[in-house]
Formats: structure tokens, sequence, C-alpha cells
């Protein structure tokens, strides 16, 4: 059975899937398919406020997505998920 997707619960917790995402850009561990220009478009279209933090209203669901899928398999939920590990009962 597949799970859903674990959501943040918290602006913290949003900004850090984000920031995580940005560093996996940078270290080239997060790569995009050749064609998926709405995937490149939306992560590029995030901005940042004056304050440093993540501008909500810049953020699509395609960059959304990918900072959640991002933090889903740094946190070892994915790999617990092909294992057949309960997730829900881990945490």
């Amino acid at each position: 059975m597949i799970e859903p997707m674990q959501t943040p619960m918290t602006r913290a917790e949003f900004e850090r899937r984000f920031h995580l995402l940005r560093e996996n850009m940078k270290q080239e561990r997060f790569h995009v398919a050749q064609g998926m220009t709405k995937t490149i478009l939306g992560i590029q279209k995030v901005r940042y406020l004056p304050n440093g933090r993540i501008d909500f209203l810049s953020v699509d669901e395609s960059a959304r997505l990918n900072a959640n899928m991002m933090s889903q398999f740094s946190d070892g939920a994915f790999n617990d998920m092909i294992e057949g590990k309960d997730v829900a009962k881990s945490k």
C-alpha cells in the first residue's frame, strides 16, 4: 500500500524542505529529466523575502512537491516504504 507523502506542519518545516532541496541541487544530487521545464521553472521562481524567509506566494505546486519529495528521500521514509516498514508506526 502506498502511504501519502508527509506534508510540513509549520513554516519552519516548510522552509527546511526548500533549503534541503537547494542544497541537494548545489551538490548535484537532484536532477530533473529533460523536458521537465515546468519543474525547473517552478523551483527557479521561488523568491526570498528581505528577511531571508521564503515567499510563500512564489511557491507553485511543482516546487512544493519537489521539496516534499526531497525531504521524504532524505528522512529515510522512502527507504522504509520500499522495505515494507510501517512509516506511520515508526514515528
